[in-house]
């Protein structure tokens, strides 16, 4: 039994576009790391940070880093470390109190210029 020239061509086609098929699914729907599993860019205090993000917002976006400051304001999504990072959590508040000195690992979402405030997500308390 022979296969005639066309049906390689289509086999050869398939093959192809099914071993093609699995490594864009692969690479599209890799699991995302979480805060712990990735590398920590900064770590230092809110007023060191802000000012090296003000200099270039750009270089930043979507880094992880470990800032240390006084909790100022607490709302029921996050707090707020020395008046102009905004840290929201995936967790409850509630163990977070007003002056308290806490050291948090994050990932840096943005920057309001206008407010001059940071915002971080995923947040993890450190201490």
């Amino acid at each position: 039994m022979s296969l005639s020239k066309k049906n390689k061509v289509v086999l050869v086609i398939l093959f192809i576009a099914i071993i093609s098929g699995l490594y864009i699914y692969k690479t599209a729907y890799k699991p995302h790391k979480t805060i712990d599993q990735r590398e920590v860019k900064f770590s230092g205090t809110t007023k060191s940070f802000s000012e090296k993000v003000k200099q270039d917002v750009a270089v930043w976006q979507d880094v992880v880093v470990e800032l240390e400051g006084k909790v100022t304001a607490i709302d029921d999504k996050g707090f707020m470390l020395d008046s102009n990072v905004y840290c929201q959590l995936e967790t409850s508040t509630i163990n977070i109190k007003k002056d308290q000195v806490l050291k948090v690992k994050g990932r840096m979402i943005g920057y309001d210029d206008l407010l001059e405030e940071l915002k971080l997500d995923q947040i993890k308390i450190i201490k």
